[in-house]
């Protein structure tokens, strides 16, 4: 595998997600300034943090598990925890498990997570689909939250992504090392979590339009 490409450059998902990142961006900025909003969009990012980490406990529990797949477990739940703090945090109240009424667009952002599962383990198979669902998760975490570190930086509200965020770059290093130079097969599945990815955002901005009007 060559030194010298990127997985942005080898997955195509930057240039691919151009157009939406002024809608998402759009999004966040008027989530962030809510924050009934904001902690429910917290709590939903927490359940998808907890579905990964599950994901990996399940996928991996008859596999012998390395260092590498136990640090990115525990991460993964980490992250589930910071974003469930913060949420109850900035909604000043507790956000026990994850409900329709604590979460936003909770069933959307489930069928995300499944369709986009299902579809990469009948891709590469399920021997193989811890790996590339990882990867192309993390494309996706570190393009999102990318973002949102920076509407949160200048909206000034009190809550950094940094430490976060070089954990998912480190686990996307990580991921995309085990590719093996299949960068055809990551630019399409890379494509395919994206089309789920706009699908989902789109529920996800009528969720916040319904619940701005509800208040």
């Amino acid at each position: 595998m060559s030194a010298s490409i990127s997985p942005w450059t080898a997955s195509g998902m930057r240039d691919e997600n151009k157009p939406y990142e002024a809608p998402v961006r759009a999004f966040l900025e008027a989530v962030v300034s809510d924050p009934l909003a904001h902690a429910r969009f917290m709590n939903m990012l927490s359940m998808l943090e907890h579905m990964g980490s599950r994901k990996i406990m399940l996928s991996q529990m008859n596999r012998t598990l390395t260092e590498e797949t136990l640090s990115h477990l525990s991460e993964e739940a980490r992250h589930a925890y910071f974003f469930k703090r913060h949420a109850e945090r900035i909604g000043g109240e507790k956000m026990d498990g994850f409900t329709d009424e604590n979460t936003m667009c909770r069933v959307s952002a489930m069928m995300y997570f499944g369709r986009l599962d299902a579809g990469i383990s009948k891709e590469v198979g399920d021997d193989a689909a811890y790996q590339w669902v990882s990867l192309v998760i993390e494309l996706r975490a570190c393009w999102l939250y990318e973002i949102y570190q920076d509407v949160l930086e200048k909206s000034g509200v009190a809550l950094s992504l940094s430490a976060l965020l070089a954990e998912e770059d480190q686990h996307l290093a990580d991921m995309f090392a085990h590719c093996g130079g299949r960068y055809d097969v990551l630019k399409r599945l890379s494509s395919y979590e994206t089309g789920l990815f706009v699908k989902f955002w789109h529920h996800l901005d009528i969720s916040r339009s319904l619940l701005q009007a509800a208040e």
